[in-house]
């Protein structure tokens, strides 16, 4: 499934949401986004004042393909994993099944060990329901480009 024909469908988003809103709540963070890796929000749970998620999200995937690009120059496979501390706010993102990233923006205060775990927590419930809707959408595309017909539908179909 490409990236530019993502489309979610309802009950995945509602259960996206769902997991984003208890991840933001848990961690009274003020963002928490699901974004593909071409930096396009697909779910956002909160509202920071003055944070355009927009150009957030294209950011944060911006500087996930930059760590990649420095991953490969010092011999690793990947971070998946980015962490950006400042005095007020904190930004976590991680990679989620290579197609998409988790975006973290929190209070500074908040303790790193335990936005670390919830995210990864929230990684892996993200990753099920990606994976599920991705199942779902390969059976579904190979029903439609692989019908199977019987000689007397191919016949009718055919005019004979």
């Amino acid at each position: 499934m490409s990236l530019n024909t993502f489309n979610l469908h309802e009950p995945e988003f509602r259960r996206i949401k769902a997991i984003l809103a208890k991840m933001q709540k848990e961690l009274r963070a003020d963002l928490v986004l699901l974004i593909t890796r071409s930096g396009q929000p697909v779910v956002v749970s909160g509202t920071a004042k003055g944070v355009d998620c927009t150009a957030l999200a294209a950011l944060a995937a911006a500087n996930l393909a930059a760590t990649d690009g420095l991953a490969n120059i010092v011999g690793e496979k990947e971070f998946s994993v980015l962490v950006h501390q400042g005095r007020q706010r904190s930004l976590y993102i991680s990679d989620l099944v290579k197609q998409f990233s988790l975006v973290v923006l929190f209070d500074a205060s908040a303790s790193m060990g335990l936005v670390r775990y919830r995210s990864k927590r929230a990684t892996a419930l993200l990753e099920d329901v990606i994976r599920d809707f991705q199942r779902s959408m390969e059976k579904t595309e190979s029903v439609s480009t692989n019908p199977q017909f019987s000689d007397e539908e191919l016949e009718e179909l055919l005019g004979r």
